[in-house]
């Protein structure tokens, strides 16, 4: 029979080793999709390593970083699908984006979003799965080398207030909270979510609009010209 005591022992001593076990779990392990529109390339991590998981709201510089870089040569939607292992907590990532405008156009802002799903199943987060861009307390705040205006949201962060043409480059960082139990919000029931990001343009008006514009050009020179005439 086990002494009372050594068996209460026994059992803190188990249960720590569960508790340092259960810490020390990445949240992030991998990236199951990196999708880039048409002929871009470009790179995300490495991926799945947490030094200081359940860190959110921490005061010391963020060591969970995620780096990425992308030529984006074709203009469009990029998204990266991160699966999930439970850490008992929140851990808060930093996330460093440096992009090459590669497209053709300039770009007049950047968007980044989360969610679950990719491509057409994309659902945006919502406020109940507490998946944010460290949101409320915005710290640190996102940067961006070209843009000097961000809307800050929860699951949203919208830059503006700057251009990037083609062929140049911004930089971004940003950091967003991931918590346990995310499977229960992804309609695809997976323990993952989706960072999606994207840039937007200055409108270019259709062919058909020039086409218009130009017959107008011409009817009003020709109506000129019928006034001129003796």
């Amino acid at each position: 029979m086990m002494h009372p005591f050594r068996g209460r022992s026994l059992f803190i001593a188990l249960c720590l080793l569960s508790g340092a076990a259960q810490a020390g779990a990445a949240t992030i392990t991998m990236v199951s999709v990196f999708s880039l529109p048409g002929f871009s390339t470009g790179s995300v991590g490495p991926v799945g390593l947490t030094p200081d998981p359940n860190n959110d709201n921490v005061t010391t510089a963020n060591a969970n970083t995620i780096p990425s870089s992308v030529f984006l040569n074709t203009f469009g939607t990029m998204e990266i699908e991160f699966v999930l292992a439970p850490s008992g907590g929140t851990t808060e990532y930093s996330f460093t984006q440096a992009l090459v405008n590669n497209t053709g156009q300039t770009w007049i802002d950047y968007h980044f979003q989360l969610g679950f799903g990719i491509g057409a199943d994309f659902v945006p987060s919502g406020i109940l799965d507490l998946l944010d861009f460290d949101t409320p307390d915005m710290d640190p705040s996102p940067t961006s080398s070209v843009f000097t205006v961000l809307d800050h949201q929860p699951d949203t962060l919208g830059w503006s207030g700057g251009s990037v043409p083609a062929i140049s480059s911004v930089f971004f960082t940003l950091a967003f909270d991931v918590p346990d139990g995310l499977e229960a919000f992804n309609p695809s029931g997976e323990n993952r979510f989706t960072l999606r990001q994207f840039p937007t343009t200055a409108a270019v008006p259709e062919p058909g609009i020039f086409l218009l514009m130009g017959a107008g050009i011409v009817g009003i020179v020709a109506a000129r010209r019928r006034r001129a005439a003796p």
